[in-house]
Order: structure tokens, then C-alpha cells, then sequence
């Protein structure tokens, strides 16, 4: 068995069985498909043994986006272990090859595929994707490390929404348990640092997005705040957020103008999020939505 395709799922909806006839229709065969359920009361068990997928269940309060794919790392029997989310979507039968691909080169621990929205997104998360997961291929070293603040903002597409990794580095780094979430990021950084290379490979694409509301947005960017600041430490990302939403706007203004209003509105909860989680030790725990 060369991989292992790893999915936390709970409630995964309408999406899972198209995402699993994708997995059965890729090029790259030679692998098992892991289901890490925790508590799904859908179709989703269903979906998932109908598939030929080996489950797991643990309860939805022993969930941890580091400690349960770690879990999944830790059972699978793959080489190669494979991140996907329940709500990714390969667009072709090419993902897994070309996601996999890097990773016969010996000094490449890690390969993070492009996302782009799904055409029902919101603007400004079309706009979210086109600005973070570009069309050109990278290798990422520990030179580009830095100030790890602005390596957290500036590689955003270090994800595992669609990710896959060399079992035997991970056997070496775990994930980080000790984090809120960005697990990936903390991997990231810390396989640099021990001298592997990692790779962004836009050819391993799968559609993926989400319709936040202004407040799960909010929610969201503060707890994306809460593990920059634990992963990263203090640092500033004014500059880098500045950019950002000037580009957005000028997307907006080009191609969605109606939405202009509603996305100052959205950014002020996203920039807000970000903030206050970065400065999370200061507000009562009661107050804290972790």
C-alpha cells in the first residue's frame, strides 16, 4: 500500500459521496481511504463503509484537528499519508498523482495542492483563493522561514485541506497537540527547521471554500489569531492585511461592486478576529471562543 487517504469527517454532507466517487476515479490507485468519524447522525458512516473506507469513531469531544490526524497518521498503512477535508473536491482524476509526485524526491517532506472556490462562493472568497493559492509552483525551504508571523500569512496554501506527507517524517514530527488548530502550519515550520524542503503544487487542485457569515467569520479569524499567536509568537501583519484588502477591493469594484458594503463590513470582523486572537491571554476566559 503506497498511501493512505485520511478524512475527519462529522455530518459531511451532500458533498461526501461526490468527493468519494472522485477518490474512486483518480488515476493514482494504490491506496486505502481512512475515515476518522466523530459523531456524524447523517449519512456519512453510511456513505463512508459503502465506499470500502475504514472507520474510525471517536467522540466529537475527543476532536482536535493536530491530536485526531495524528490519530489517523498513527493507523494508516500508507507510505504516503493524504490530507483531505470532507468539503474538498478534486476537479479531475489527476489530484493524487500530482499531489503525490514531489514526494519522490528525498528531500521533500511535504506537498500542499491549489484550492479555488466553488463557483457558489461569495466574492470575497473567490477573491480568497485567487489571492493565496497562486498558478506557480514553489519549494519551500528554511529560508524562507524568517519572521515566522509573516511566513504564517504570506503560505497560506500550507493546508490540509489537501496535503500529503512522507509517513516516515511524520513519524519523526508529529503534529504539534499542544495548539488550537493551523497544525499544518506548525508542521510546516517545524520539518523546515529539521532541513526538509516542502512543496505548493498547483496541479493538485480541488475545489473548497466556505460561506462564512460576519460572525463565523469573526469566529474563525480569532481562533486563526489564537494559533498564530501560539505558533508564531508576537509580530505584525498590518502591511500584509493593508495589501490584502486593497486588492479585494479593487476585485470588487471590478467584478461585484453590490458587494462592496457587505465585504467592509466582512473585513472589519476578519481583521478584528485576527487581532483578538492574537491577543487572546488578555480576555477572560468566558469571553474566549475556543
Amino acid at each position: 500500500m503506497d498511501a493512505s487517504v485520511i478524512i475527519l469527517t462529522k455530518n459531511a454532507g451532500s458533498r461526501f459521496e461526490e468527493l468519494m466517487k472522485k477518490l474512486g476515479n483518480q488515476s493514482y490507485q494504490d491506496f486505502e481511504i481512512i475515515v476518522i468519524d466523530s459523531g456524524s447522525v447523517d449519512g456519512t458512516l453510511k456513505i463512508a463503509k459503502r465506499y470500502g473506507c475504514r472507520i474510525h469513531e471517536i467522540k466529537p469531544e475527543e476532536f482536535h484537528h493536530s491530536k485526531t490526524r495524528n490519530l489517523g497518521a498513527k493507523i494508516a498503512k500508507g507510505d504516503y499519508l493524504i490530507y483531505i477535508t470532507q468539503d474538498a473536491l478534486p476537479i479531475d482524476n489527476k489530484f493524487l498523482e500530482n499531489l503525490i509526485k514531489p514526494l519522490e524526491n528525498d528531500e521533500i517532506a511535504g506537498v500542499y495542492g491549489r484550492q479555488i472556490a466553488y463557483p457558489n462562493a461569495k466574492p470575497m472568497e473567490k477573491f480568497f483563493y485567487l489571492y493565496f493559492y497562486p498558478e506557480e509552483r514553489k519549494v519551500i525551504t528554511s529560508s524562507d522561514l524568517g519572521n515566522l508571523v509573516d511566513f504564517y500569512v504570506s503560505n497560506v496554501y500550507i493546508s490540509d485541506v489537501c496535503s500529503a506527507m512522507k509517513k516516515e517524517v511524520w513519524k519523526k514530527i508529529n503534529f504539534d497537540e499542544s495548539i488550537i488548530m493551523a497544525e499544518d502550519k506548525k508542521w510546516a515550520i517545524d520539518v523546515l527547521k529539521s532541513g526538509y524542503k516542502l512543496v505548493y503544487e498547483p496541479k493538485a487542485i480541488v475545489y473548497h471554500s466556505h460561506n462564512y457569515s460576519i460572525i463565523s467569520t469573526f469566529r474563525r479569524r480569532f481562533n486563526d489569531g489564537v494559533a498564530m499567536k501560539q505558533i508564531c509568537g508576537s509580530g505584525k501583519v498590518t502591511s500584509k492585511g493593508l495589501s490584502y484588502f486593497v486588492g479585494e477591493m479593487k476585485y470588487l469594484l471590478k467584478n461585484h461592486k453590490i458587494w462592496v458594503p457587505y465585504a467592509l463590513v466582512y473585513n472589519v470582523a476578519r481583521f478584528a478576529g485576527v487581532f483578538l486572537g492574537m491577543h487572546y491571554e488578555y480576555i477572560p476566559n468566558v469571553l474566549r471562543d475556543f
